[in-house]
This record gives C-alpha cells, sequence and structure tokens, in this order.
C-alpha cells in the first residue's frame, strides 16, 4: 500500500460464546482511489456493492464486495449524481434498489433507481418548502422501515425534524424516471445538536440512538406506529453508559445473532471502536468488543453478506 494512500479497513464481527460478547477480527486494508463522505452498502441482484462518494466529484466509485480476497473490487461504472451533494443513501422498495441523493441547501432530493448494470435512471425530484415538513439544511438523512413501509426522516441542526414516505405511484412523467411517491407525515422542533443517528428494530417496530453533544444527552427513541404522531422517548440520560459520548465520531447499527440490535462507535482521533448490543428495554446496552482500527476514517459501514457481517472503516 503507498503510503498514504487511502485505505478501507475490513472487519469481520461475530458473536462470542458469552452473551453480550462479540469477536471483531481485522481481515485487511485495501487500498481505494479516493477519500470519501459515504461509502454506502447496496444488494443488485445477488452481489453487494460500496459506493464510495467523494464531493468534489461528480460520480460514484463502485466496489463489489466479496467475503474474501480481495474483499474490495473496484467496478467499471461510474454513476454520474453531481459534486457537492450533502448526503447518499439507499433503500429497497417493491424488490428493487434506490439511490438517495441529498443536497441540504435546496432541499432536493433526486432518486433514482439502480439497474443490474449498476446505470441509473433519471431521478425522481421531491423537495418540500411549505409545510407540512420543510426539506431544506437536513444535517441528518435516514431511511428506514416500518411496517413495509419506506420512511425517512430529516434533521437539522437547530432542532427542526420531519418525517417523510417513498412509496410506489401509479406511474412517472416519463419511462426514465421511477414511478416513486415521498409524501411529508410528519414536523416538529426538537432541542438543537442532536446527531448521530442510529436507527434499529424491536419486534419490527423502528427505534434510534442519538446524541445531544450541545446539552450532553444520549437518548433512544421509538417512531410512533402512527407518523403523524412523530416519535417519543424511550430511553434519555444515557449518557453515563457511553463514557466517549463528546468524543465519537461515528455510530452505526448492525445485527447480530438472532437479529440483535448492536451498534458500533468510532473515534476518529485514535482509531478506537467498539461494539455494544442494546438492552430490551432500550434503557442502556452492554459493550460486547473494544477493537482499534486505523485513525482517520470518515465512514464506517457495516454490512450483512453471505451469512456473515463485516465492518468497512474508510
Amino acid at each position: 500500500m503507498a503510503a498514504n494512500a487511502p485505505a478501507a479497513s475490513i472487519f469481520s464481527v461475530s458473536l462470542a460464546s458469552a452473551t453480550d460478547a462479540a469477536t471483531v477480527t481485522h481481515l485487511a486494508d485495501v487500498t481505494v482511489p479516493s477519500s470519501y463522505v459515504s461509502f454506502t452498502p447496496v444488494a443488485v441482484g445477488s452481489k453487494t456493492y460500496l459506493l464510495g462518494y467523494n464531493p468534489a466529484q461528480p460520480t460514484l466509485d463502485v466496489f463489489e464486495f466479496t467475503p474474501a480476497a480481495p474483499w474490495l473490487q473496484l467496478a467499471s461504472a461510474k454513476p454520474q449524481i453531481g459534486a457537492a451533494k450533502d448526503k447518499i443513501c439507499v433503500f429497497t422498495l417493491g424488490n428493487l434498489p434506490y439511490l438517495c441523493v441529498y443536497t441540504a441547501k435546496n432541499g432536493v432530493f433526486e432518486t433514482y433507481l439502480v439497474a443490474s448494470d449498476l446505470t441509473l435512471s433519471k431521478p425522481y425530484e421531491f423537495y418540500r418548502n411549505h409545510e407540512l415538513a420543510l426539506s431544506q439544511n437536513f444535517t441528518t438523512l435516514k431511511f428506514f422501515a416500518q411496517f413495509g413501509q419506506v420512511v425517512f426522516l430529516g434533521y437539522r441542526d437547530d432542532g427542526y425534524v420531519a418525517m417523510y414516505t417513498a412509496t410506489t405511484a401509479v406511474s412517472s412523467p416519463s419511462p426514465d424516471i421511477p414511478p416513486l411517491l415521498m409524501t411529508p407525515q410528519w414536523s416538529h422542533m426538537w432541542a438543537p445538536g442532536w446527531t448521530r443517528f442510529a436507527f434499529f428494530q424491536f419486534g419490527g417496530e423502528p427505534f434510534f440512538l442519538k446524541t445531544n453533544t450541545q446539552k450532553l444527552n444520549v437518548n433512544i427513541d421509538h417512531v410512533l406506529d402512527t407518523l403523524s404522531l412523530g416519535t417519543t422517548e424511550v430511553g434519555t440520560l444515557l449518557q453515563a453508559q457511553l463514557p466517549a459520548a463528546l468524543q465519537l465520531t461515528n455510530v452505526e447499527p448492525l445485527t447480530l445473532g438472532d437479529a440483535d440490535p448492536w451498534f458500533v462507535t468510532y473515534i476518529a482521533s485514535t482509531g478506537s471502536a467498539t461494539l455494544n448490543r442494546i438492552h430490551a428495554d432500550c434503557l442502556g446496552w452492554t459493550q460486547g468488543a473494544q477493537f482499534t482500527s486505523t485513525p482517520g476514517a470518515s465512514v464506517v459501514a457495516p454490512l450483512a453478506v453471505g451469512g456473515q457481517t463485516f465492518l468497512i472503516l474508510v
């Protein structure tokens, strides 16, 4: 590996014999052609890919992931999404993979259908410039599933939060644009300063962990069954269980065992990372592993392939 070349560090994760213990094994460091602000897994057919995005470039770098060497293989596809995008998200609807690209300044969501050859359709565009649910200036954007429907939540630093659904429409304006319909469901004012949202499920219902760095507070919230009612706190003031809460740069959810929810934390300045199993009462978690990766990663991407779970830090 060339000195100072960007690299992806790949780890495997598995449950140990103890109930709350996990084993993290470093597998490889793979050189990648750029530094990325997002490295997003997407399943296309029987293969798993990772989409690397650098906002200085108008295209995505696409890597095929395999659960053995060479681990990451750069594909020839170079999907065009434009430079200076703020969020890259992937969701599945009707068994088909979609790529959603968000620009905070104008609040526009551009959603592409990802074809089997990794080409993109023309985008379905959505934005909202009036209530209910403004779409501009989100600093957090997360897609999740609730009762078989696709939902996404946006949050901006001043505390404004909104939720929308993404569904299949009867038709689209053009055969080149996917037949999608994004619909506002709820908006509210929270406290400012929430970050590092990590969504997980219990009993098929969505919950999420989040941290307030302006007035330190670590919460677990529940998305209510009726989306128009929003969310409610289940566990609050949990920061004593997360001692490095203000130093964390990444928090990402994953599942292990019988779909048990876990989350991984990472501190870019030191490379220190932990794995934690969330308790069923959503009032805390147990640390299952502590490990160290290369410092300076900007993205932590969990993915499951072939019955195995991996972490990629890049």
